[in-house]
């Protein structure tokens, strides 16, 4: 099989302008491909493996997503033109993962929808500073940092789930 690899394909980002994209690269980075490589289910993943997968696919290191993620023998190689179903696997799995775990994800709104506070704002902001991970790993927790490397070997299942059931108390308290 030929295309561009993982490691290739960051290389030639890394260039930017700098590489003129000639008739055979564009002809490899727009090759679609059918092969499905067997993926990891991300419940099963630990905390720690979860965090990373989304840190590498916010700043495009799709190798080392693939390198996660991925199932592969020691001969296969992952292509660029594989990344679209990987993706798209990932995608479907992040889709259930947030059905599940609707008090994170979808939090139910009780009073008036819409209404922006301080205390919204301020909420908002440090979620977008710290990252919900974050604040996710402190409510489960609670603030003992001696307990963070433990909890960050919990599955990603095991985590979310008591992470969302703590999520629901806090807001089913704050119902009057």
């Amino acid at each position: 099989m030929i295309g561009i690899t993982l490691g290739k394909f960051a290389k030639l980002k890394k260039q930017g302008d700098k590489i003129k994209f000639v008739f055979w690269i564009n002809y490899l980075l727009n090759k679609k491909s059918s092969y499905k490589f067997k993926t990891k289910d991300i419940q099963e993943l630990t905390f720690d493996q979860y965090t990373d997968l989304e840190i590498f696919l916010e700043a495009e290191g799709f190798k080392e997503f693939c390198s996660i993620f991925v199932v592969k023998k020691w001969y296969q190689i992952i292509y660029v033109h594989n990344l679209e179903l990987i993706m798209l696997d990932y995608a479907r799995q992040k889709k259930v993962h947030y059905e599940i775990n609707d008090f994170i994800f979808n939090p139910p709104i009780y009073g008036e929808e819409g209404s922006e506070t301080i205390g919204s704002e301020v909420r908002k902001e440090f979620v977008e500073r710290f990252g919900n991970n974050v604040v996710l790993m402190d409510v489960i927790c609670k603030g003992d940092l001696s307990k963070y490397k433990l909890v960050e070997q919990w599955k990603v299942s095991e985590f979310f789930f008591w992470a969302n059931y703590l999520t629901g108390q806090k807001i089913l308290e704050q119902v009057k």
